[in-house]
């Protein structure tokens, strides 16, 4: 079990600020360089820290920061040597509470002692009427919330980096070697806005056939005023983790001829999985035998734990055979026109340092509880008043070993996983051209391998689904007296949930399993003016194609076709990767006016030092996916899109209020998968157009300083780029655009006096 949660132990205290190091050292042999930075930008609200005193105010600022301090040590051992050795500590950290912090969810009309069931967040929970939401975002507060959110975070993440390089100069070599260790700690507790959430769908008042969806059957709202009730709590414990990271790299730059120069290197990395101080870490075993006693089925499958029964207390095995080759090369061809090449292995980390607790695999830890709304999927059984007659799941560790959890929701970290890494390769061509200009035209590709991206485990068989409304049959439960919490402690349970591959669990959740896959294909071109004359441009063109399984959520915008259809059928999730951008083209220029050159007095001042510059972007929108507004293939872990004909979804003129068509769509039947793509490659929401301009002076004063004055205009033309459509077929505002996706235009002006 898991100790106290200590502001301490999450190290959300940043301690005593580190010292300033000197700024510069030098002598003839050596060159010592010292920096400290920090960066605190101003609190964006006073909230109290709730999880060490909760329920009673506080005064804990919300803010962001960040504190930087690197020692470097350069030595010139001969003329033709250098050696170079670097220390640097990192430190992050975020406090950000929920933005209704101390809300009495009993005012709701919900249980009283549901909020001390919970713990945190303390807030008013996210609830979801599909088809009646309304979203927007709060920076660094709510990102994407609808009514009500649980967003929660306390980081204090700690990085220390040590490096070092040698580096000799021969007559057609240019010889690198080098090293680096790295120690990352990451304290976190983090949860999603959806921690609590209540949902409410049409799927309860749909009819003549509850079995059967349309468009047109059931509604939401009728669904919450009746008080039929889904959704889910998951709080989220704290997490005290590490990992360690080497490499070593050899690098040559051999200069073959003239006009033929090689780049040949090898990096070898080592990362280690990750470990946590109360080793609150789970894996599972597909073999193992859980402690049931079910005669006539055959059950598998149960969470161990790092440091339990022999188990390293590292969350996967070692991964040491991360060998990287480069090769480049650059070739004159004529006096103005040079080739180059290259291509290498790259890899990188397992699951980055974000995203809460919940995607390392904590089962045990944190447990997740369903509102069981229904035995067979059609008669409610459950409502608003008292949405969790059982209480809610409360984590017991790794006591119980191979018995945790069941009956239950449960995701972990797959002890086999090994670091994703890519292909990535290049070939261009450079031509100078007159009036100090430079054309370059080329192609890029890669191939990612091992993408990490979460995958369930426990989906009927598709073969299962022809038994059609037997699945929902209600038989004994033969659980019964041996699981005591979910739907599996009832006297009966649905046919279906006896079929599944791991019966004795709900969902079966591999966070980040490395099993994903992404190419990417460009076309690339850049015409650059070098600065004469008081000018400078540079335009750029990509044509690209972006295939992948999905990404998530992408620079805090839910983007469509995320929701994976059929865990048993994986090829046809793939697609056009939600963040492909077909044409991707920008422009900036900056023009110092030729307004009183030379000029001295008033006229000087005033006339003199102004540049413009500007920035023009065109991007394609992002393919859309669709899905259904209700699940009715009962595969017990898929999603649900609906059947296409294979025409375009695509509006015959896409505006705001018709983007996608929906005669093209049809609901699936029940027991089946929808015929949709994951996502539309022809069927894109709205693309990026926009100028952004700045109009800036710098005037000299008295020697020593300089006033710089700035005028900046963003999307100056007020160029509206409209957010993804409604893509839940089903739902009354399907195809409909309610947000705008970029700002207003906007202007500000600054002066600034510098030395």
């Amino acid at each position: 079990m898991r100790g106290p949660a200590s502001r301490e132990a999450l190290g959300v205290d940043g301690g005593d600020p580190f010292p300033p190091p000197p700024d510069h050292f030098f002598s003839p042999t050596h060159r010592l360089f010292g920096r400290y930075s920090y960066d605190d930008p101003p609190f964006i609200r006073a909230a109290p820290y709730g999880r060490d005193n909760p329920g009673s105010p506080g005064t804990g600022p919300q803010i962001f920061n960040r504190q930087n301090a690197v020692l470097e040590d350069t030595l010139t051992i001969s003329p033709t040597t250098l050696a170079t050795f670097r220390y640097s500590i990192t430190r992050l950290g975020n406090n950000r509470e929920p933005f209704s912090d101390g809300f009495d969810i009993a005012s709701l009309g919900l249980p009283a002692n549901l909020q001390s069931q919970i713990g945190e967040p303390r807030a008013f929970p996210h609830i979801n009427i599909t088809g009646f939401n309304v979203t927007g975002s709060i920076p660094n507060i709510v990102v994407g919330g609808s009514l009500g959110a649980g967003d929660l975070i306390r980081l204090g993440n700690t990085s220390h980096a040590w490096q070092g390089s040698l580096t000799k100069s021969l007559t057609r070599h240019a010889l690198k070697a080098g090293g680096e260790a790295r120690v990352i700690q990451f304290n976190n507790q983090q949860t999603g806005s959806n921690a609590v959430t209540f949902a409410f769908t049409p799927q309860w008042t749909q009819g003549p056939n509850p079995a059967q969806s349309s468009q047109t059957a059931g509604l939401a709202l009728a669904t919450y005023v009746l008080g039929v009730i889904g959704g889910s709590i998951t709080p989220a414990p704290p997490v005290t983790q590490s990992t360690r990271y080497y490499g070593i790299y050899l690098q040559d730059t051999y200069k073959l001829t003239t006009s033929l120069t090689l780049n040949l290197g090898a990096r070898w990395e080592y990362e280690s999985a990750r470990r946590d101080r109360f080793d609150t870490l789970t894996n599972f075993d597909y073999s193992a035998k859980p402690p049931l006693n079910t005669p006539g089925l055959n059950l598998a499958g149960g969470l161990t734990f790092v440091g339990v029964n022999g188990l390293s207390r590292y969350n996967a095995d070692p991964d040491r055979n991360n060998f990287s080759p480069r090769l480049g090369l650059a070739y004159t061809i004529a006096s103005k026109t040079v080739l180059r090449a290259g291509g290498g292995i790259f890899y990188s980390s397992s699951t980055g340092i974000g995203t809460g607790s919940a995607a390392f695999g904590i089962s045990g830890f944190q447990t997740s509880t369903n509102v069981v709304t229904s035995l067979d999927g059609v008669t409610p059984i459950v409502n608003w008043s008292n949405p969790y007659p059982q209480g809610l799941n409360q984590p017991t560790g790794s006591s119980l070993g191979l018995a945790t959890l069941l009956g239950q929701d449960v995701s972990y970290f797959n002890r086999g996983n090994r670091l994703p890494y890519s292909g990535q390769w290049n070939f261009n061509i450079q031509r100078e051209l007159r009036g100090s200009m430079v054309f370059q035209v080329g192609y890029a590709g890669s191939r990612g391998i091992k993408f990490p991206q979460t995958r369930q485990f426990n989906q009927l068989p598709d073969a299962a689904l022809s038994r059609g409304d037997a699945l929902r049959q209600q038989v004994p439960n033969p659980f019964r007296g041996q699981i005591s919490a979910g739907a599996l402690s009832s006297a009966n349970v649905a046919q279906a949930q006896l079929l599944r591959p791991f019966p004795h669990f709900t969902a079966v959740t591999s966070q980040n399993e490395h099993w994903a896959s992404s190419t990417y294909h460009a076309l690339e071109a850049r015409l650059e003016k070098r600065f004469t004359r008081g000018f400078s441009m540079l335009a750029s063109y990509t044509y690209s194609k972006l295939m992948d399984y999905g990404i998530g959520t992408f620079a805090g915008e839910d983007l469509s076709g995320q929701t994976f259809q059929n865990w048993n059928n994986l090829s046809a999730e793939w697609a056009s990767s939600t963040a492909d951008m077909t044409h991707r083209f920008i422009v900036n220029a900056l023009y110092e006016l030729p307004l009183a050159r030379g000029k001295h007095g008033l006229t000087g001042a005033v006339l003199a030092g102004w540049q413009v510059a500007g920035i023009f972007s065109a991007f394609s929108g992002g393919p859309l996916g669709v899905t259904s507004s209700v699940n009715n293939n009962f595969s017990q872990g898929g999603g649900q899109r609906p059947d296409w004909n294979g025409k375009s979804p695509l509006a015959a003129t896409p505006g705001p209020t018709q983007w996608l068509d929906s005669s093209v769509f049809t609901n699936a039947p029940a027991y089946a998968f929808g015929t949709a793509p994951r996502t539309f490659n022809g069927a894109r929401g709205d693309g990026t157009r926009g100028v952004d301009l700045t109009f800036s002076k710098n005037t000299r004063l008295a020697e020593k300083f300089v006033l710089q004055f700035r005028a900046e205009f963003f999307n100056i033309s007020n160029t509206p780029r409209f957010s993804p459509p409604n893509v839940v077929y089903g739902n009354p505002q399907f195809g409909v655009v309610s947000a705008q996706g970029n700002q207003a235009r906007v202007a500000q002006f600054a002066l600034k006096l510098s030395r």
